[in-house]
């Protein structure tokens, strides 16, 4: 039976006894249509979905229904890996500081005597900026490593079985498939729209010093609107992968492969669905910032109240080091929170869409209510007509 359809009733009949059948009943009104008479039986929900085509409903109710069952293997997973990212982050910085502190020092104090000299700032602008550049590649490990705790947790919570907090983190290991997602998908939607924006930058050179360039003025912001629309069409058909190379296994080439095949014909509705969440993770990351707005750093008095001087002296320095210091943790550990839960949300709801495609197109809801049935652990392969990569 094609889920969705309208199935047999009990028995494997067609359906049950109307009124006038032998053994019917005699009097009174007659009994409802069984199910395969006036509509399909409700859809099995071992987990936090109907086993069926999700609407936008189902694949949003699902999202917070996990976030609510599986608090220990989101967010407790997710904490610990940022709270390794912030140890390892702080320390650098601060090593950074420390090895660099009296160049600083005579920087921001200008009482010192002279300025630091041309390679001294040089030497602080690389040691922090490679202090920059580590931290952006742990960003995309911590970033490839909740989503795969989040994937794994959808997967369970799909059947309704336990995702306990070992059991996820142990699943983090499998994070390089997804990071090489994440760099090749990076790559394909950038190359394209990088080698089309330095087109038009040349074209436009090129007439500007013909003075022709009047007309293709007005068309310049229409063009750069057709390279975002390229990124986001490119991203929208790639956005599948990370569920792909963790449901099924795959590696990162097959695992974008099949998510381009079956994002196809549903771009729309994938981008919308989205683009929802998206939405949702910015809309709850502005109300934390205005709720934290009170613990802006009192900085700024201290140095309109030094002003009138000109200068700062050492204790002045501390202080406005110090606040600058405490708003910086009060702003990391408020990013983090957004950061974990807007992460959590989008990597959830992604993790859905590509469930809710593959029962539309493959019939995913049958071998998952066998599994279910079965006590087996879930399917990591797509079935024989739909096998990619």
């Amino acid at each position: 039976m094609t889920y969705g359809q309208a199935g047999p009733g009990p028995g494997g009949q067609g359906g049950g006894q109307g009124p006038g059948q032998p053994g019917g009943p005699a009097w009174g009104p007659p009994p409802p249509p069984p199910w395969g008479w006036g509509w399909p039986p409700p859809a099995p929900k071992p987990g936090v979905i109907p086993l069926r085509p999700l609407q936008a409903g189902d694949i949003f109710g699902g999202v917070f229904a996990t976030m609510r069952r599986y608090p220990g293997g989101l967010f407790g997973v997710a904490g610990v890996i940022y709270g390794v990212y912030a140890v390892v982050g702080a320390g650098a910085l601060f090593a950074g500081w420390y090895t660099q502190r009296q160049t600083i020092d005579r920087l921001l104090d200008s009482s010192a005597d002279g300025l630091p000299s041309g390679s001294e700032l040089t030497a602080v602008v690389v040691s922090f900026g490679l202090i920059w550049g580590t931290l952006m590649v742990l960003a995309l490990v911590v970033n490839a490593a909740v989503a795969v705790a989040c994937t794994t947790v959808t997967r369970e919570a799909v059947l309704g079985r336990p995702a306990r907090f070992g059991q996820v983190l142990r699943s983090v290991k499998r994070f390089p498939a997804v990071l090489g997602i994440q760099l090749l998908s990076g790559l394909i939607v950038a190359i394209p729209v990088a080698l089309l924006a330095l087109f038009m930058v040349l074209t436009m050179v090129a007439l500007l010093s013909r003075g022709d360039a009047g007309p293709w003025l007005v068309l310049m912001p229409f063009l750069f609107l057709g390279v975002a629309a390229l990124a986001v069409w490119l991203g929208i058909r790639l956005a599948l992968a990370t569920p792909a190379a963790v449901f099924e296994g795959q590696r990162p080439v097959g695992a974008l492969r099949r998510s381009v095949r079956l994002v196809r014909d549903n771009w729309w509705r994938t981008f919308g669905l989205l683009l929802l969440a998206a939405l949702m993770a910015m809309g709850l990351s502005l109300a934390l910032q205005i709720l934290t707005g009170a613990f802006q750093s009192p900085a700024d008095s201290l140095v309109v109240d030094n002003t009138d001087t000109g200068w700062f002296g050492s204790a002045e320095v501390r202080a406005l080091l110090a606040d600058i210091l405490v708003g910086s943790v009060i702003g990391l550990l408020v990013g983090s929170v957004v950061q974990i839960v807007g992460m959590t949300l989008t990597h959830l709801t992604a993790a859905l869409v590509y469930v809710d495609l593959r029962i539309r197109k493959e019939g995913l809801a049958d071998a998952l209510i066998g599994e279910v049935g079965q006590g087996a652990p879930g399917p990591q392969a797509p079935p024989a007509t739909g096998q990619g990569g």
